[in-house]
């Protein structure tokens, strides 16, 4: 009989569906929870303890509740609140209704914490009563023996405390959760923890918990104050907002030898704006470019020359897979000037006017998109998976909203609403394991600040169109020149390619211009040019953009096509090598120092040059 009942039990215990589960060691859980290990590092033990939590969850024993209670309150952006809340649900217990009732209608938690609360207090017995041994007393203060909390319900027609207070919760403690009819008015006592992590004496404020995150970043920025940016199309591949001013010189000098005065500059500016959707793309932009010089030498004699240029352009495509058609229209006007004032019979002014309209219509294949902002999702990804502090890869979704983000601070001229902004939303998608240390945050920083994400090209774009157009055009010698009413057949290509996780590209350009249907007297001349690129990025050791290497080769070839007496057709080429480094100062801005070796019409040229560039409110977005 003895051998039958042994042999019964233990069938009991190996059959899964007979044998009873094991009890859930809840102080070691807990312990788990509140401390990590010496020898566990941070991202295992992240893991740990979302394990630990779902076995609370699951345990039935109410001693689990006041951590629960403590994780759902405080771990706002990780998984694990919200499998805290899912388990205050299960385990039935109704001190958990505060928590709960605040947690469902706390605009500032994601609306999945909100659902996952709402719920969990269905499954918590109606009224949501204290249990377990505690008293309350009508008209004075609520006391909860043994650590429950309490001052969820309503006594006497008025709301207890009026807020739900973790900490202080276990070892027979006393939480005075605020006397009746004076709602917000009570203050924890006992050293537990409200509302943050420092396990520091908090008070609380109507149904609000002050308190501060112990964290580098301060107090998590609610959902609500995340920039969202413009409002772009879900379909949209790629987007851009740009306005770049350029100096090439600019200097104002006095020879105190030869007692001259001299003054020079060459400024430009230009804004574009495009948008790249699945079906359809547009694009429009314009410029000014101002070249100036004053020189006046000794005696009466004055020298003063200016050009000024002013253009513009819009474009639209209409798509079909990779086919499209595409319409576009370029305006342009330049001014050119040159005053000299001579006491000695020599003066003269000259004044001349030059004007360009031109719309085109044609097709293509693919398309060339800039994917800067697309590489800043994915440098952050790296970063943050370096660190091991990526919880889960960056979907398309949060991709899209971090890419607005940025968008709408471009303007900010520190990098700290951008972080701020960033971490929150990673927070918020359960990407970001925890709170970012110091080193990490520095990274994040250097990603934000990347200078070398902009005008990054990706893709292949053949264009074919036909241009019709009229020339303002002053007659400078008896030689004609194209004026009027003129036709041009324009071949147009580019591509560009990401290479090496995103620190190297390779890029090229290629054009081809053909005048048709020109009139006897006037030239039909033809050009055609190639430029490709090499450019490979430097980095720091934590990020820091450093500058970008690049090497390039250029090819042109043109004829002026020439008519009239004195005239003879020549046909011209240029071929040109250059190596140079761009180091960056801020976003979209930098300093290029370049050598050039260039063969143009049989003569060999070989120099060097210096140019800077400041980029203001450059913004880019590319789908992820």
């Amino acid at each position: 009989m003895r051998r039958t009942w042994l042999l019964a039990a233990a069938l009991i215990a190996a059959h899964p569906a007979i044998a009873a589960a094991q009890p859930a060691d809840v102080p070691a859980l807990s312990k788990l929870i509140e401390n990590q290990p010496a020898d566990m590092d941070r991202s295992a033990w992240k893991e740990k303890r979302r394990e630990a939590a779902r076995k609370l969850a699951t345990s039935k024993d109410k001693r689990a509740v006041p951590t629960l209670i403590k994780l759902a309150e405080t771990e706002t952006f990780d998984i694990i609140g919200e499998i805290a809340i899912e388990g205050l649900g299960n385990l039935g217990d109704p001190s958990a209704a505060p928590v709960l009732r605040k947690i469902s209608t706390d605009n500032t938690r994601d609306k999945q914490a909100r659902d996952l609360a709402k719920k969990a207090l269905a499954k918590l017995p109606a009224g949501g009563a204290t249990t377990g041994g505690g008293t309350t007393s009508t008209g004075g203060s609520t006391t909860t023996a043994g650590g429950a909390t309490t001052g969820g319900g309503t006594t006497g027609g008025s709301t207890v405390g009026g807020a739900t207070v973790g900490g202080g919760a276990t070892g027979g403690g006393t939480t005075a959760g605020g006397t009746t009819g004076d709602a917000g008015g009570g203050e924890v006592s006992g050293g537990g923890e409200v509302g943050g992590e420092t396990g520091e004496t908090g008070v609380v404020d109507g149904n609000a918990t002050v308190g501060r995150n112990n964290t580098l970043l301060g107090e998590p920025r609610a959902t609500a104050g995340i920039p969202t940016g413009p409002a772009l199309p879900d379909d949209t591949l790629a987007a851009y907002d740009r306005l770049t001013f350029g100096a090439g010189a600019a200097s104002v000098g006095y020879d105190t030898v030869r007692k001259r005065p001299a003054f020079d500059i060459d400024v430009q500016g230009r804004f574009a704006k495009r948008v790249e959707r699945e079906k359809i793309a547009w694009g429009y932009d314009a410029g000014a470019h101002v070249v100036a010089g004053y020189v006046s030498p000794p005696g009466s004699e004055k020298t003063r020359g200016a050009q000024v240029v002013i253009d513009g352009g819009g474009e639209a495509r209409f798509y079909s897979g990779k086919i499209y058609g595409v319409g576009k229209a370029v305006a342009g006007v330049q001014v050119n000037y040159i005053a000299v004032e001579d006491d000695g019979g020599n003066s003269f002014k000259d004044t001349r006017t030059y004007a360009d309209f031109q719309v085109a219509l044609g097709g293509g294949y693919g398309r060339l998109l800039d994917v800067g902002g697309a590489i800043r999702v994915r440098r952050l990804a790296r970063t943050l998976d370096a660190a091991r502090a990526l919880g889960k890869q960056i979907d398309a979704t949060t991709a899209r909203r971090l890419q607005l983000a940025w968008w709408s601070l471009r303007g900010e001229r520190s990098s700290y609403e951008a972080l701020v902004a960033t971490v929150a939303i990673l927070r918020e998608a359960g990407i970001l394991l925890g709170e970012p240390d110091a080193g990490l945050t520095y990274e994040l920083l250097t990603v934000l600040r990347d200078s070398q994400l902009f005008l990054r090209p990706s893709g292949m774009d053949l264009q074919l169109t036909f241009g019709e157009g009229y020339l303002k055009r002053e007659e400078m010698d008896p030689t004609p020149n194209e004026s009027g009413r003129v036709e041009t057949l324009l071949v147009s290509a580019g591509y560009g390619q990401q290479i090496q996780d995103d620190k190297a590209e390779i890029s090229g350009t290629a054009y081809a211009r053909l005048r048709l249907f020109a009139p006897e007297t006037q030239p039909a001349p033809w050009a055609i040019g190639a430029t490709g690129r090499f450019r490979t990025f430097a980095y720091g050791e934590h990020g820091d953009p450093l500058g970008a290497f690049d090497v390039s080769a250029t090819v042109r070839l043109s004829d002026d096509s020439c008519v009239g007496m004195d005239c003879e057709s020549a046909t011209a080429s240029r071929i040109e090598g250059q190596v140079g480094f761009t180091l960056w100062l801020n976003q979209a801005s930098g300093v290029r120092l370049a050598g050039a070796v260039a063969q143009d019409g049989g003569e060999l040229f070989i120099g060097a040059q210096l140019s800077a560039t400041y980029g203001l409110l450059d913004a880019t977005f590319a789908g992820f």
